[in-house]
């Protein structure tokens, strides 16, 4: 039995030895002598938390758990309520309102022995590489001391709130700064001129300072933390960015980029360009001009779709591997999938939709000449990273006739432009003869 246990078994004797005494003494009695014992655990709980952030401490002050304390005083608290709603015959006595005081500081010195709780051992959970318990614990502590804002200085002193408080701020920083180290590990991003690559480990098992972790942290584990401290849609939104510039957006490009995936038993690759010799990002695109034949865009659509298919199944099964996407991170999920497809749809609109509207007006009722983007747009659809209800390709289709005037309308514009830019000699003779001047 560790010293712990003992201690609380004691204090438990302690209690039940008091408890016989305690019934014989009448309401008065026992509601003083619960507020003295409310009195002593306000003092050890905020003992406990000075005591805890100093340099020299000796081992009773460090092991004191207030939480043991409170516990015991709580049942007290409930026999005394109890008491005194039997001899209490005007409820609105003040014995009433000295217990609903002491009830309100018993619940608030809880609360701040339970963000004490949380956050003491943060240090320890980080280098042992328990980032789940740790970011839960932060995130309890937080909730606990927002409540606490309200209750000091009346319930609870300000002084060791403002330590915890100062304790939250610094011990969330660090968890955040090993979420970082986490995050860049399981995904590396590697740039070699026109190569792009995405490693993803699937766990990591020593930190920083290349100090061993107990267990190995798993993606599952970072997109808990993450998820706990509300950091996942700034990590989702760096993730998709890296996707779209350089993976999503030169396939759009060009389709026949080269595209390969590897996978091992520890980490999954993605790279591209890798076998593209003396291509170069400043190399102008291939997309297909605007004059280019409906069969050359048709095509190019497929070609595209097979490759996104690729990119988007690694998201789904390496970015996202081993994590609950339908359940537990299912929100986070879905803001990647919707985000990706925010952020290419400028440019699949201009580069293949706009294209694709037939130049004839006549042709605009069949919307069959948006199936090639349909079909690209399906493949996002049934790797679950859009919805049903944010289909931007059908949403097209609805308004094409807006589509067709926007098209002709740039085409117009452009003429435009090139009449006023050209040179004033080159003169077109429009029309018939003019008239005879005598």
């Amino acid at each position: 039995m560790n010293h712990r246990t003992q201690r609380r078994r004691h204090r438990r004797e302690e209690a039940d030895a008091g408890q016989a005494g305690h019934g014989e003494r009448s309401a008065d009695e026992q509601l003083a002598a619960m507020e003295a014992l409310l009195e002593e655990a306000r003092a050890s709980a905020y003992e406990a938390i000075n005591s805890h952030h100093r340099d020299f401490l000796s081992i009773r002050v460090y092991a004191q758990d207030p939480l043991d304390e409170l516990a015991t005083l709580n049942e007290k608290y409930e026999a005394v309520r109890a008491r005194v709603a039997d001899e209490d015959a005007d409820p609105g006595g003040g014995r009433v309102q000295r217990l609903d005081a002491a009830g309100r500081a018993l619940q608030a010195i809880v609360r701040l022995a339970k963000a004490h709780a949380n956050l003491k051992d943060i240090d320890d959970q980080i280098l042992h590489g328990d980032i789940a318990v740790a970011a839960s614990a932060i995130a309890e502590a937080g909730g606990l001391l927002h409540e606490l804002g309200a209750d000091s200085p009346r319930l609870v002193s300000a002084q060791p709130l403002e330590v915890l408080q100062a304790q939250h701020l610094k011990k969330r920083a660090a968890l955040r700064a090993e979420l970082d180290y986490l995050t860049a590990e399981m995904y590396r991003f590697g740039d070699g001129g026109a190569v792009h690559e995405l490693a993803v480990s699937y766990c990591v098992t020593a930190n920083y300072d290349g100090v061993p972790y107990e267990g190995p942290v798993t993606l599952s584990d970072l997109f808990f933390a993450l998820a706990q401290l509300g950091l996942a849609q700034d990590m989702a939104d760096r993730l998709v960015s890296s996707l779209v510039s350089r993976w999503l957006a030169p396939l759009l490009r060009n389709p026949a980029e080269p595209l390969s995936v590897t996978r091992v038993r520890l980490f999954a690759t993605m790279s591209i360009g890798a076998f593209s010799a003396g291509r170069r990002d400043s190399d102008p695109p291939t997309l297909p001009a605007a004059a280019a034949t409906r069969a050359l865009l048709e095509a190019h659509c497929e070609a595209l779709r097979a490759q996104w298919a690729t990119v988007l199944a690694f998201v789904r099964d390496e970015v996202f591997h081993e994590v609950n996407i339908e359940d537990d991170h299912a929100d986070l999920y879905a803001y990647v999938g919707a985000r990706l497809w925010e952020s290419v749809w400028p440019l699949v609109r201009e580069g293949l939709l706009v294209p694709l509207v037939p130049d004839d007006i006549d042709s605009i009722a069949d919307t069959q000449c948006l199936a090639p983007l349909m079909a690209l747009e399906e493949a996002w659809l049934e790797l679950g990273l859009i919805s049903a209800d944010a289909l931007l390709v059908k949403d097209a289709a609805r308004s094409l006739l807006q589509t067709y005037v926007g098209k002709r309308r740039r085409d117009l514009l452009a003429t435009v432009a090139a009449v006023l830019t050209s040179d004033d000699a080159n003169t077109v003779v429009v029309g018939g003869e003019g008239p005879v001047i005598d």
